[in-house]
């Protein structure tokens, strides 16, 4: 296994925490595009070189990457990427998350330590459920939406790909979050986001330019 992405104030070492708690993983290294980490080792691990590296791993040993990085388009990108490359893009579960029995599970999904999913659920390739946020029943999140810590979604919410719910975003039964839209930490969602719009407060409503 290897993880994209090594800032090191930044999510890197929580996803290796959670590969090594998960005990089913060696982490051979990081890949990061930041020259100025290379070599440089973060909670032990060396940070192997940047992306360009993808197509050469599998003849090191590595099967699996993991994704360690906030930009949700860029995180989709990778995934294709490694895929071509003859990678497989692992999911990195922590111990303490409750993904119920049925939910259903893409590839490369980061959940981290108190996270729940609740039954009837879909997670869709890519997609990032910080720490303590919950996923009610019936809950869709699409290709790389990120539900930041502490965010709480009722039943059946639909959250757009690439969206983006800040820390501590609550949402009602039934609301849709359009593609590409931000939610503000914090805020209370009663309506449908549009795609691409931001929307804060509490109840939220979108911010314009």
């Amino acid at each position: 296994m290897a993880i994209v992405g090594a800032r090191p104030d930044g999510s890197a070492k929580v996803v290796l925490d959670t590969l090594r708690r998960a005990g089913c993983w060696d982490v051979a290294g990081f890949l990061d595009d930041n020259p100025s980490l290379w070599g440089e080792r973060l909670a032990g691990v060396e940070v192997l070189g940047g992306t360009d590296r993808l197509a050469h791993l599998a003849g090191e040993g590595v099967t699996h990457l993991a994704f360690a990085f906030g930009d949700n388009r860029a995180r989709e990108e990778l995934i294709r990427r490694a895929v071509a490359a003859g990678l497989t893009p692992a999911n990195a579960i922590h111990p303490t998350a409750v993904v119920a029995e049925g939910v259903e599970l893409g590839s490369g999904i980061w959940m981290a330590a108190g996270a729940i999913v609740n039954p009837g659920s879909r997670v869709g390739d890519g997609v990032v459920i910080n720490t303590g946020a919950t996923v009610d029943h019936d809950c869709v999140l699409e290709t790389c939406c990120n539900i930041s810590p502490g965010c709480h979604l009722s039943g059946r919410t639909r959250v757009g790909r690439y969206a983006f719910l800040g820390t501590g975003a609550v949402t009602i039964p039934d609301v849709t979050i359009g593609e590409g839209a931000v939610v503000g930490a914090g805020a209370v969602v009663i309506r449908e986001v549009p795609p691409a719009a931001t929307v804060m407060g509490v109840p939220a409503r979108e911010r314009k330019a």
